[in-house]
């Protein structure tokens, strides 16, 4: 099944502007992600670790509808950790691959200088140092547009992929950002857009394709099992198994998706080599709270989750159709469904929505007689980890003891006709008993 002429192109049309975000790990995990583009500059990079290098500036995200503006310095905040006992101890503990080497201030303005350690900011994890206090001190005034982008984590792999070396750097459309490798940098510098992940814009529409978007949504919930049900499945959880090649070794990966309210969230990915012994094996999970944001791995290394890192992974988790269900009883959501057009997909006549809330724009497609999901589109990252436009037949439903979603989808992107089969799911939704 593919997308209608009306609904690929609203989606290519989205595409346009660029790519998006998610894990490059699954095809079947939902993604989508953030960043903000300014006007394009020249590219300017640092390939070399152990040498210092050009870097880019970082244009600050705006909410949608809003304008970017500058305040004047004198009523701009100061970072929070300049000067504090806090800052000192982690830019003297800064290890390289977290520490520029050079201004990033002068960087902007093409110019390479390398940074004084005595005079720095420690930002979202990563030390900048500079040349001057005043450059320092124009960082502090906005260091959403000098410092790295996704807090650091690779520009080629996304923002929950790893952390990229400080020290490799490259200067895009007036935006930095650090690489995991050369082999990252190299293939980043080769086709940028290919990997770049802007935010989602809020759809607009007419107040009657808002009321005919939200009438497909609920029909769509009451088919799953009803607003009551969808209200007292207040913990889900799907786990799905699939069998990965790497090199000459095979692995089974199990993908565990749970959600236990709006900002409490995890998934794990568990990683088993086929023939191999325990020692083979590990596992990372990515677990967010309201109070906290992590990726620990079973080696037992934890890396905190920065602001837009975590607000990534909440953008992938709420591209499953349980969270876009549960958004629509959650006020604070601020979910919005929109009719776009509708079109035949396979045996089922449906109407195509646009669903967004917290920052995500989804597209399903809905069947007009039953409320089946038929299919969900969305930018996202592929096999690759190149941003692409992905559409998600589903092909197999839970059963009456769970809500109908989806347990199997076929994956295809850039309206390729032939898709991938994922994994079948599991899917368990339970109601907390109170203490």
């Amino acid at each position: 099944m593919h997308l209608s002429v009306g609904i690929l192109r609203i989606i290519l049309m989205h595409m346009a502007h660029i790519t998006l975000l998610a894990s490059a790990l699954l095809c079947n995990a939902f993604v989508h992600g953030s960043a903000s583009a300014s006007a394009p500059l020249a590219v300017t990079d640092q390939a070399t670790p152990s040498a210092p290098a050009a870097a880019p500036v970082v244009a600050p995200a705006v909410a949608p509808g809003a304008a970017p503006g500058a305040a004047p310095a004198t009523l701009m905040p100061q970072s929070p950790l300049l000067n504090t006992p806090e800052a000192v101890s982690a830019a003297a503990n800064a290890t390289p691959e977290r520490t520029m080497p050079v201004d990033p201030v002068l960087l902007q303005l093409g110019k390479t200088v390398a940074g004084e350690r005595s005079i720095f900011v420690t930002y979202e994890g990563n030390t900048y140092i500079f040349a001057n206090t005043g450059t320092r001190d124009q960082f502090n005034r906005e260091p959403a547009r000098f410092a790295a982008q996704q807090g650091g984590a690779c520009g080629r792999m996304g923002p929950l992929g790893g952390l990229g070396d400080a020290r490799r750097y490259a200067l895009q459309e007036g935006m930095l950002y650090f690489f995991a490798s050369d082999e990252c940098m190299k293939l980043f510098r080769a086709q940028p857009r290919r990997y770049m992940e802007p935010a989602d814009e809020l759809p607009a529409g007419t107040p009657e394709q808002q009321a005919a978007g939200l009438a497909a949504l609920d029909r769509w919930i009451a088919w799953a099992g009803g607003k009551d049900a969808v209200k007292a499945a207040k913990v889900f959880t799907q786990v799905s198994t699939r069998r990965v090649l790497q090199g000459a070794d095979s692995w089974d990966v199990t993908e565990t998706l749970e959600f236990a309210g709006p900002h409490t969230m995890r998934r794990m990915d568990a990683w088993q080599k086929v023939g191999g012994t325990a020692k083979d094996n590990y596992q990372y999970e990515t677990l967010l709270t309201p109070d906290t944001a992590v990726i620990t791995s079973s080696n037992g290394r934890t890396t905190p989750l920065v602001d837009s890192r975590r607000t990534a992974f909440e953008r992938l988790m709420n591209r499953q159709p349980y969270a876009i269900m549960r958004a629509r009883f959650r006020p604070e959501a601020g979910l919005l469904a929109l009719k776009t057009g509708e079109g035949t997909l396979g045996d089922a006549r449906c109407d195509y929505i646009v669903t967004w809330f917290e920052g995500n724009a989804t597209y399903l497609a809905i069947d007009k007689e039953t409320g089946r999901l038929v299919q969900i589109s969305h930018p996202g990252r592929f096999g690759d980890a190149s941003v692409a436009s992905l559409t998600m037949d589903a092909v197999a439903y839970a059963g009456p003891d769970a809500l109908r979603l989806p347990t199997q989808w076929v994956v295809s992107r850039n309206a390729e006709k032939d898709g991938i089969k994922g994994p079948v799911a599991s899917i368990k939704v339970t109601t907390p008993v109170a203490p």
